[in-house]
């Protein structure tokens, strides 16, 4: 166990003392895997699909923060949905702007979730962030995954429809798609109530006074998810999509343990519990120590 935790202090140390740097990778890299998903779910501009016009997007990325990365993968997107068709473009553009107005009326601060939430979609994977929410944010931060969730199902709705918007002899509309596929959809209020569950069950949980309370929350948050998704695919006959779904939580639990790994540091076998009192009050305190271990001291002595 003390091996796992010397490991661990060491990795922060080694982030932490080049902090500037790891950022820069990080943002390199949600920046190209979003840009690859946007290659691989629409493409349909020749220039932004090029792999030599991904890598300057990427390097330029790199000197952003999150923030700044999302709305450069937004531009980018709405230039490829453009190709598909204006109303698309538009569409998603009226999506985010409302999204943004909605976080900055309820003060959310993570806007990105509007862009992440897709990506990760295309990943299978969308749980990852109401989970990653939960965990590391505030109740505010509802709203962001709120919509991030709805951008994440047009997407879809526009991706598995693209030939019949591009059939000029087609009279599907994207307002017609947005009725039928979306708004009457049963699926997508099955997806949206799954992102809402988990995000509230893994913040309330994380904040509990129990042991262990991230992993726990983490646990409940995969399964209430699960539950949700698992009779929403029933219901609307979609059992082929069950696999992906277990293999996405896979991922969701393995990100839980390893945001609970690097972030969370409590040690619970060595739980104080502490009483005390002032003129108005008693108090009744629950202690919970951080994981520490004392360097050893090593001593040179010359001969």
């Amino acid at each position: 166990m003390n091996a796992f935790i010397r490991l661990r202090d060491d990795i922060r140390r080694f982030i932490l003392s080049r902090e500037m740097i790891f950022l820069k990778i990080w943002s390199a890299l949600i920046a190209f895997v979003g840009l690859m998903c946007i290659k691989s779910n629409f493409g349909y501009n020749d220039t932004v699909s090029q792999l030599w016009v991904s890598i300057i997007i990427t390097i330029i990325s790199a000197f952003f923060p999150i923030q700044g990365v999302s709305l450069i993968l937004l531009l980018v997107l709405l230039v490829d949905l453009a190709e598909l068709g204006a109303q698309v473009a538009l569409v998603a553009l009226a999506l985010v702007v409302i999204g943004y107005l909605v976080c900055a009326y309820f003060r959310s601060k993570n806007t990105y979730n509007m862009v992440m939430v897709p990506v990760c979609y295309s990943l299978h994977s969308p749980y990852v962030m109401a989970l990653g929410t939960g965990l590391m944010s505030n109740i505010n931060e509802l709203c962001s995954v709120i919509c991030g969730t709805v951008t994440a199902y047009y997407l879809h709705v526009i991706k598995i429809n693209a030939a019949a918007i591009l059939d000029e002899t087609s009279d599907v509309s994207v307002f017609s798609l947005l009725n039928e596929q979306l708004i009457k959809s049963k699926m997508f209020y099955f997806f949206l109530a799954a992102m809402v569950a988990m995000f509230l069950v893994v913040y309330l949980l994380r904040q509990a006074s129990i042991n262990m309370s991230w992993i726990v929350a983490n646990f409940a948050g995969v399964v209430v998810e699960f539950i949700i998704m698992i009779a929403g695919f029933l219901l609307t006959s979609q059992k082929g999509e069950i696999p992906g779904l277990i293999l996405g939580n896979i991922i969701v639990l393995v990100v839980g343990f390893i945001l609970n790994y690097f972030i969370l540091d409590l040690d619970y076998s060595r739980i104080e519990k502490v009483q005390f009192e002032d003129d108005d009050y008693y108090y009744y305190v629950t202690a919970v120590p951080k994981i520490r271990i004392v360097e050893e001291e090593k001593e040179v002595k010359k001969i």
